[in-house]
């Protein structure tokens, strides 16, 4: 195989394209479980779609589609949170574990598949799929569409649960 400066150059980009794309993914989590609003809005394109397939067992009503960033925050995210915190178990909402994504690259768009374990109000446990549909613009790559789709959840029989919010770790300076 003979490497030239452009078949380099082409395969750093799409090296850079892929870390740029879990980038965003990784910021989702991290938005999503600090209840970062604006930053999870932005990893979202401004007519962003999100598909919710699986939650209505634990959030009556709460599966479908909701389309455009502000719409997904205010009518999908926050409901959502607000219905999982357990403020008196000493967590509030949620904490993602999310591994072994996929990533297909064509161009300024990509397909990726991804699995999460996600505990819930201290007491329920979440399993399932993301998948994305993304796009670059000229600041990052960001969410045109995303499902999430829950395969398994339980609850947990749990006694003395507690801990820190991921806000309040944050929150603490280096």
């Amino acid at each position: 195989m003979t490497l030239t400066l452009e078949s380099l150059a082409a395969r750093l980009q799409v090296l850079e394209d892929e870390e740029a794309v879990r980038r965003t993914w990784r910021d989702y989590c991290k938005c999503l479980d600090a209840e970062d609003w604006r930053g999870l809005a932005d990893v979202y394109t401004a007519d962003g779609e999100l598909e919710m397939v699986g939650l209505n067992t634990l959030v009556p009503g709460i599966d479908g589609r909701y389309q455009g960033r502000d719409n997904i925050i205010e009518r999908f995210y926050k409901p959502a949170m607000d219905s999982a915190a357990n403020e008196a178990g000493g967590l509030f909402a949620t904490g993602h574990i999310s591994t072994n994504m996929q990533i297909e690259l064509k161009g300024d768009e990509a397909t990726t598949l991804a699995y999460f374990f996600e505990i819930v109000a201290n007491n329920t446990v979440l399993i399932g799929t993301y998948q994305h549909r993304m796009q670059r613009d000229a600041e990052r790559w960001r969410f045109k569409f995303l499902r999430i789709s829950v395969r398994y959840h339980a609850e947990l029989k749990v006694d003395n649960v507690g801990g820190q919010s991921l806000v309040d770790i944050l929150a603490k300076p280096l």
